[in-house]
């Protein structure tokens, strides 16, 4: 899984562009650039790991809470009518 999404990952120019673009602004001038940007994004992947697992934390709690068995058919019916309302919208759409 990890080598999967490591190559995954890999080719997408998003998160390069992003530390290109953001980083710089708060390196000074008088600062070294490599420890400082390795201090900087190091940060960055603390907070990110912090926050995926707060989320995981939370959607489990939530998993145990709301997909018992009577929540989860309502949560299916509606999401079900839902997308029939957005099938017939779109069947019904013109140019």
């Amino acid at each position: 899984m990890y080598v999967q999404g490591l190559l995954n990952n890999l080719p997408n120019p998003k998160p390069a562009i992003f530390y290109l673009a953001f980083l710089p602004q708060f390196i000074g001038p008088g600062d070294p650039v490599v420890l400082t940007a390795v201090i900087l994004v190091s940060i960055h992947i603390a907070m990110g790991i912090a926050w995926l697992l707060t989320w995981a934390w939370l959607v489990s709690r939530a998993r145990a809470q709301f997909l018992r068995p009577r929540w989860r058919a309502t949560l299916e019916r509606v999401t079900g009518a839902v997308l029939i309302g957005l099938g017939a919208r779109l069947a019904a759409a013109t140019r």
